[in-house]
């Protein structure tokens, strides 16, 4: 997947969104957990720039609804997040976006979206990655069966290659999981 196809897949997922919601980024540096934040924040109507908040540790974006980015890469412990005042991230109001979301993972709520992006392991393929969908909660798995059909419509239409099949396969085996829904692979 590409960074304009990881922007299309996040922008499909926008459209189930609401107020309370709360995705865990994960991945290697530079491996797309910004790129997935722009594209679902354009999605969501966000018309300035967003950037990493590697250095500042929250953007707040408002679009359709407010937007709180977090990228907690640079915080060494559970206690610094909880003194950054993670508790009142957790904005019913506000969808929150989570970079390195796996390090609060013992912080974030039962009911969330863990989204994993990895560079691909094929050397020819520099700029492909893979993304995994996690949901932890019933109503994720609902949302990312939406999200599904979109993005397969939108990336169908930019592919130069006619029939290209489905992107999105059903990877049980991928992990133990902890029966909380289908997890997703690209």
């Amino acid at each position: 997947m590409s960074p304009e196809e990881t922007r299309i897949v996040s922008a499909s997922l926008a459209p189930t969104l609401l107020p309370g919601d709360v995705i865990s980024l994960a991945g290697d540096l530079g491996a797309g957990k910004t790129t997935f934040v722009q594209g679902l924040a354009a999605a969501l109507g966000v018309e300035e720039r967003i950037t990493s908040p590697t250095f500042t540790l929250i953007h707040e974006y408002l679009g359709r609804f407010p937007i709180v980015h977090v990228d907690v890469y640079r915080l060494d412990s559970i206690q610094e997040v909880l003194d950054l005042g993670f508790e009142e991230l957790l904005d019913p109001s506000a969808v929150l976006l989570i970079e390195w979301g796996e390090a609060v993972k013992p912080l974030l709520p039962r009911r969330y979206l863990e989204v994993s992006i990895r560079r691909s392991i094929d050397v020819e393929a520099d700029d492909h990655r893979v993304v995994t969908f996690r949901p932890r909660g019933p109503e994720w798995a609902h949302k990312l069966a939406a999200m599904r059909t979109t993005a397969e419509a939108l990336l169908d239409a930019m592919s130069e290659v006619e029939g290209t099949g489905p992107r999105f396969l059903d990877a049980p085996d991928l992990e133990a999981r902890d029966d909380s829904g289908p997890i997703y692979g690209t």
